[in-house]
């Protein structure tokens, strides 16, 4: 199981690094997924701790505290509503939360535009994990 952690914390720093259009990145899929993926409350932190090791490459920035908040209430947000109602719970929250105070306050078609990248990409993990689960569960009833 470490080796597993320590390959999918590797893999998403490294999706922070890559030359992705901006925002398109699967961590808040995988803050969603932490709950379902394990009852480990440190795991909880996984997400925080990719960010902050990326963002030593990429740089900090003044908004670092509302963007990490966000980030961190994601798993508890979808441990109580679910992966889906989660996903966009999270992403409203952290839309808002690393929105106020910027050059374009949330809801503009500026902001909304910059972070539907952050949904998509947080849907295509949540969709990924859902397939691959409802799949094992049904080859495992077989």
């Amino acid at each position: 199981m470490v080796k597993q952690s320590l390959l999918l914390f590797g893999l998403l720093v490294i999706s922070r690094l890559l030359p992705l259009p901006p925002n398109a990145e699967p961590l808040l899929g995988l803050a969603v997924l932490t709950p379902y993926i394990t009852k480990n409350n440190l795991a909880f932190i996984l997400p925080l701790m990719v960010m902050f090791i990326s963002d030593l490459f990429l740089g900090f920035h003044a908004s670092m505290l509302w963007t990490y908040t966000a980030l961190a209430l994601a798993p508890y947000i979808s441990r109580y509503t679910g992966m889906y109602t989660g996903l966009i719970s999270s992403w409203l929250v952290w839309h808002i939360m690393a929105n106020t105070g910027q050059l374009y306050p949330p809801f503009s078609l500026e902001a909304l535009i910059f972070d539907i990248r952050f949904l998509a990409s947080g849907l295509s993990v949540v969709v990924i994990y859902d397939i691959v689960k409802r799949l094992y569960n049904e080859r495992s009833t077989i």
